[in-house]
C-alpha cells in the first residue's frame, strides 16, 4: 500500500520475435507471446492466420514448444525451413520458414521490461502511451527495413519481375509450394538433416568421370548407356533403373544434351549456403550449378560416366513456346551431325543396352525430350547397321502417367525393389537437384505416387550375351493385347 493505493509488481513478459516477409519484402515485425503456441491453424484461431493473406492451407498446423530451453517448430506435415523439409525443427536465429509466398524468419527470444506505475490511472494511461509508442516503433522499424531492402534490391537489380521465370522441362510452371501442398499429405522420406550422407555418396564419388562438351571420352566398355536432355532427367526418369543396374554390378553412363541453363531456379525455396547463392541463378551460372547437382545425383546412382554435350537449352514456360522438333534439331547443329556424334560415342563405349526417351508420339512430352528421343532412335539404327550383333537391346522410356498411349507394345517395369531400396536411392538422387522443383519437389511427390518406371522394348537380340531381361531379373510386362516377346 502506497499513498492509500495498491501497487502491483508487473512481471516482464517474454516474447518470440519473428520477421514476416512477402515476396522478399518485409511485411511486419511480429512479437509472439510465449503462451501462444499455435502459429498457424486454418481450422482454429492461431497467431498468423490474420497475417497470411491469400495463404489458405487447410491441412497445415504449426505449433511451438519449448524443450530443454530451446524452441522447436512442430508441424503435422512437412514444411520447408531453409529449403529443407521438416516436421520437427529446433529453431535457430534467422531460420527461414516457408509458407507459400511468405517467409517467417525467427529472430530469437526476448524479454520486455515494463516498469510498474504507482498511480492506477497513470498506469492505464501509461499502458496506452506504451502501446502507441510500441506501434510507432514497429511502423518506423518496418519502414526503415523496407527502405534498406529496397535500396539493396535497386543496387543488385535482382527481382522476380526483372526476368520472367522459365523451367527446364516437365512441370511447365514455376515452383509454387502453396498451390501444391493442398494436394500432398506428406512428402516421403523427408530429409531430416542436410549433413546426413546419402547412399554411396562417399564410396563411389571417385568412380564418376565427367566429360565436358567437345571433350573426347576415353574408350571403355559400358553395360548400359543412357541418353537424355537435361540435368535431373537421369533421376526423374531413369533413377530406379540406374540404381538397380549399378547395384547389380553393371557399369553405366549417361549422355546429357543440355546443361539446363534456361531452366527456372527454385530460389528462394532451396538452400542458401556456400554452394547456393542468395539470388536467382540464370544462364551459365545456373548451368554450372546444375552440372554439379547432376554429378552428385549420378554419384548417388552409381554411374561411371557423365558426358555433357552442352547444347542450347530453350526455355519452356508454356505449351505456346514449344519449338518444332525440326527447328530444335537444326539449332542443335542438324540431324546428320547429331546422329554421327552419338554413333561415335556409342562406338567408344560399346554398350550392351541403350536407353533413351521416346521420340514424337501421341504421348505429349517436353519438345527437347522428343528431339533427343528421335535423334537417339536414328543413331541406334545407324549403329546397329555399322556394328551388327554388338547391341543387345534398345529401350525407350514410357511416362508412367501416359502408359495408356502405348497399346500393343511390350514393355519392362522396374519397381522400387525389396525394402524399397531403389526408391530410397532415387529419392536421394532427386534431392541433389535443389535448384529444380521438377526433381526435388514434384519428383518426390511423383515418386511417392508412382514408385515404378516403364521402358518400351524397341529392340532385343534373339540370343543376347547380356540381355536387358537378365539385367532386370527377367521382369517383363506386356499389355493385354501385345504379342509374346
Amino acid at each position: 500500500m502506497k499513498n492509500g493505493k495498491t501497487t502491483f509488481d508487473i512481471i516482464p513478459k517474454k516474447y518470440l520475435s519473428f520477421e514476416l516477409l512477402y515476396k522478399r519484402k518485409i511485411l511486419a515485425l511480429l512479437n509472439i507471446d510465449e503462451e501462444e503456441c499455435t502459429l498457424y491453424d486454418k481450422k482454429g484461431d492461431a497467431f498468423l492466420n490474420t497475417y497470411l493473406k491469400g495463404f489458405n492451407d487447410k491441412k497445415l498446423k504449426l505449433r511451438l514448444i519449448k524443450d530443454a530451453g530451446k524452441w522447436q517448430l512442430l508441424s503435422n506435415r512437412e514444411v520447408f525451413v531453409n529449403g529443407v523439409a521438416w516436421r520437427k525443427r529446433v529453431l535457430k536465429d534467422n531460420d527461414k520458414i516457408y509458407l507459400g509466398e511468405y517467409r517467417l524468419i525467427f529472430k530469437g527470444n526476448f524479454i520486455e521490461e515494463i516498469p510498474p506505475d504507482s498511480d492506477s490511472g497513470k498506469d492505464q494511461n501509461g499502458k496506452k502511451i506504451l502501446r502507441s509508442l510500441e506501434a510507432a516503433a514497429v511502423v518506423l522499424s518496418v519502414s526503415f527495413l523496407w527502405y534498406c531492402t529496397s535500396l539493396n534490391h535497386n543496387t543488385t537489380k535482382v527481382t522476380v519481375k526483372d526476368e520472367p521465370p522459365s523451367i527446364g522441362h516437365e512441370s511447365e510452371l514455376p515452383y509454387n509450394s502453396s498451390a501444391e501442398l493442398d494436394e500432398i499429405e506428406e512428402i516421403p522420406y523427408a530429409q531430416k538433416d542436410r549433413d546426413t550422407a546419402y547412399p554411396f555418396e562417399e564410396d563411389v564419388e571417385s568412380l564418376l568421370v565427367v566429360y565436358a562438351p567437345e571433350e573426347d571420352p576415353a574408350p571403355q566398355k559400358l553395360d548400359i548407356l543412357f541418353i537424355h536432355a537435361h540435368p535431373d532427367d537421369e533421376s526423374l526418369d531413369y533413377g530406379l533403373y540406374m540404381a538397380k543396374a549399378s547395384l547389380s554390378g553393371k557399369s553405366i553412363g549417361i549422355i546429357v544434351f543440355t546443361d539446363g541453363d534456361s531452366g527456372f531456379d527454385k530460389y528462394p525455396d532451396r538452400p542458401i549456403d556456400g554452394f547456393y547463392r542468395d539470388t536467382y541463378l540464370r544462364g551459365s551460372e545456373l548451368a554450372a550449378v546444375r552440372v554439379q547437382e547432376a554429378q552428385k545425383a549420378l554419384t548417388v546412382l552409381g554411374a561411371k560416366v557423365y558426358l555433357r554435350m552442352g547444347l542450347w537449352n530453350r526455355a519452356y514456360t508454356s505449351e505456346e513456346v514449344s519449338k518444332s522438333i525440326g527447328t530444335l534439331i537444326s539449332e542443335w547443329g542438324g540431324q546428320d551431325q547429331l546422329i554421327n556424334k552419338l554413333v561415335k560415342i556409342m562406338e567408344i563405349f560399346r554398350p550392351d543396352v541403350i536407353v533413351s526417351p521416346d521420340g514424337p508420339c501421341s504421348a505429349r512430352e517436353h519438345f527437347e525430350h522428343e528431339a533427343v528421343g528421335l535423334i537417339s532412335e536414328l543413331a541406334v539404327s545407324k549403329y546397329k547397321e555399322k556394328h551388327p550383333g554388338m547391341l543387345d537391346a534398345y529401350l525407350q522410356l514410357i511416362d508412367v502417367q501416359q502408359i495408356s498411349e502405348y497399346p500393343n507394345v511390350p514393355f519392362l517395369e522396374i519397381d522400387a525393389g525389396k525394402e524399397k531400396k531403389y526408391k530410397d536411392i532415387k529419392y536421394a538422387a532427386l534431392m541433389m537437384h535443389q535448384t529444380q522443383a521438377d526433381a526435388s519437389y514434384f519428383g518426390i511427390k511423383r515418386l511417392n505416387d508412382f514408385p515404378m518406371e516403364y521402358y518400351m522394348v524397341q529392340y532385343c537380340s534373339e540370343s543376347p550375351v547380356d540381355s536387358t531381361l537378365a539385367i532386370l531379373d527377367n521382369k517383363m510386362v506386356e499389355t493385354s493385347s501385345s504379342p509374346a516377346f
